[in-house]
């Protein structure tokens, strides 16, 4: 017989919600591509202030990208096509996460297909004792 979880209790159900997060992070990491975000990404300001349509982007890149070098080939036309944007915004979004220091482009031969590069960020944090990284506050 099968239960509604809605009905049991909220502490039960909390319990259950966070054995499920638990299992299915394990089997992800597991089986899965996968792409992290640390917490400077909001200690930086960044997340505050990066368009919504920049950061799908982001994380379209991260997930496309080899996880040992942060390195993507993916092309403008291709992420055009998976966004349904044209070449322009695409572009334009690109711009906008050179310009917050999140990835470089950069073409490595002549005529030859853009690399995007993910830039670490986040090292300035580490060192800083008010850090959330530090403190563990999660209320900023």
């Amino acid at each position: 017989m099968m239960f509604n979880r809605k009905d049991l209790p909220k502490n039960r159900q909390a319990e259950l919600n966070r054995e499920d997060y638990k299992r299915w992070k394990k089997e992800a990491l597991s089986n899965f591509g996968y792409f992290p975000i640390f917490q400077p990404l909001k200690e930086s300001f960044i997340l505050k202030g990066i368009s919504g349509n920049a950061l799908r982007l982001y994380l379209y890149l991260g997930l496309m990208a080899d996880n040992s070098t942060g390195e993507t080939w993916v092309g403008i036309e291709a992420m055009a096509k998976y966004f349904g944007k044209s070449k322009r915004t695409i572009s334009e979004w690109l711009k906008e996460l050179e310009k917050e220091g999140l990835i470089e482009r950069m073409q490595l031969q002549k005529n030859g297909v853009a690399h995007t590069f993910l830039v670490p960020y986040g090292y300035k944090h580490s060192e800083d004792e008010n850090s959330l990284q530090k403190r563990n506050d999660l209320s900023i």
